[in-house]
């Protein structure tokens, strides 16, 4: 069980860690699968709803409160974090490549750092200015706004499911200062509140039916079950062995994976502008890493990194 039952050390904390990154790094290739069997709004609520019923039977089997502590804090994250965050991402891999659309999602810890710096009036210092300096950068070289023909659409998804992400996160924070929130209800309830938005689309729209197969059912369970819902579990687990700070590397490698699978699967290539951009990216999210690894070596407090979920 990623509760605890399983990982009894830090090396085996080491190892799990690994191995999620690596399943949420294949997470975005294994949807790219998913969506030639669904319509992406379809295929975005069947997802969140697997999760949700592992995470609500996990809740249930362990015990303690089933009822959320705050159903403004539910309704408030789950809007970013479910709706706007899984939506867009499905929305931009959809419409564009995998591995692009990896990189901009995870300019999410820089709009984190500028969201934080508002709401949560915590000031942006040091080197954490280059690290946003290099994001927008790359996030221009990325979307060349200049450049209005082509994939632009996708990648703008992208980066709105980069800013869900950030918001939902910061929310979380917040309301952390002024609730008790356990990591697993909390996630369950804002996942459930946040899918209820997407079930409503297709009894507007009509859709083309999934074309559902073996196939298609084992990826399914991957993006729902195994990478968001046990996803979750497992960092939970490694969490309670490794820093935080150390812990949150594991961002700076997942695009990585997804960009160079997208490559030898998909044959994405990109043009010397984007690789220009995830260049400048990258060096933004090893600033943040850095500066995140720094501080759990020398023992600051401050609360665990916000959850990955899937990687996006």
């Amino acid at each position: 069980m990623a509760g605890g039952t399983v990982i009894r050390s830090a090396r085996g904390a080491y190892l799990a860690l690994a191995i999620l990154t690596l399943v949420w790094g294949c997470n975005w290739i294994v949807m790219k699968f998913a969506l030639q069997g669904a319509h992406p709004a379809i295929l975005n609520m069947q997802r969140t709803w697997i999760a949700v019923v592992v995470l609500f039977a996990v809740l249930l089997w362990r015990g303690g409160p089933l009822w959320p502590a705050s159903w403004l804090a539910v309704i408030v994250t789950g809007t970013f974090q479910t709706t706007i965050n899984f939506s867009a991402t499905t929305m931009a891999l959809a419409e564009g490549g995998a591995g692009r659309t990896s990189v901009l999602v995870f300019t999410m810890p820089f709009w984190t750092l500028l969201l934080a710096a508002v709401f949560l009036h915590e000031r942006v210092k040091g080197t954490q200015w280059f690290a946003i300096a290099f994001a927008v950068l790359g996030m221009v070289l990325i979307v060349e706004p200049w450049n209005w023909h082509g994939d632009l659409q996708p990648k703008l998804w992208a980066v709105l499911s980069g800013f869900g992400w950030a918001a939902g996160s910061v929310c979380t924070k917040y309301f952390q200062r002024q609730h008790k929130l356990d990591p697993l209800n909390f996630l369950a309830w804002q996942m459930m509140v946040g899918v209820l938005p997407l079930s409503l689309i297709p009894l507007l729209f009509e859709f083309p039916p999934s074309q559902w197969s073996v196939t298609h059912a084992l990826l399914m369970f991957y993006v729902g079950g195994v990478s968001t819902a046990f996803g979750f579990l497992l960092w939970i687990a490694v969490l309670r062995y490794l820093p935080a700070g150390t812990a949150s590397l594991n961002i700076f490698a997942i695009p990585v994976i997804a960009l160079v699978l997208s490559m030898l699967i998909f044959g994405e290539r990109l043009t010397a502008s984007e690789w220009s951009g995830i260049a400048c990216i990258g060096a933004g999210l090893a600033i943040v890493s850095w500066n995140a690894w720094r501080a759990s070596r020398q023992g600051d407090t401050s609360p665990p990194p916000p959850t990955p979920l899937e990687g996006g």
